[in-house]
């Protein structure tokens, strides 16, 4: 995604790309909303600030209270992009809580992606 983004000037991504991912955030279909997820941060850098707080952040948000841990899991994955653009600091309340339910998944497997992201996450929110 942001390869293809790099192509297209700012105006362009805001009115074509942009208004596709909320429909895509309401998707019935997890897998659907799982891409989303994993793709939707790297727009940040291309966005700047001030479009990824307007236009990214209200769907990170929403991504991050969706029912499906797979979802939230690869928010997590790709928060590096945020974190460039916006800092993840302002976002920790939102972000920590989520991060504690995640780790109390019944799936060995969605508990170890999570501790694989604690090193990433710790840099970034400096503790």
């Amino acid at each position: 995604m942001s390869d293809f983004c790099r192509i297209l000037d700012v105006p362009s991504i805001l009115t074509k790309i942009v208004p596709c991912f909320t429909d895509l955030q309401k998707d019935t279909f997890v897998y659907v909303r799982c891409a989303l997820a994993e793709n939707i941060l790297s727009l940040c850098p291309a966005l700047g600030k001030a479009n990824t707080n307007q236009y990214i952040l209200p769907i990170f948000l929403l991504l991050l209270r969706d029912e499906s841990s797979e979802v939230r899991l690869n928010l997590f994955k790709h928060l590096e992009d945020l974190n460039e653009v916006i800092g993840i600091a302002e976002l920790q309340q939102s972000i920590v809580p989520s991060l504690e339910e995640l780790a109390k998944e019944k799936s060995w497997r969605m508990k170890t992606s999570v501790i694989q992201q604690f090193p990433m996450l710790a840099r970034q929110l400096g503790e």
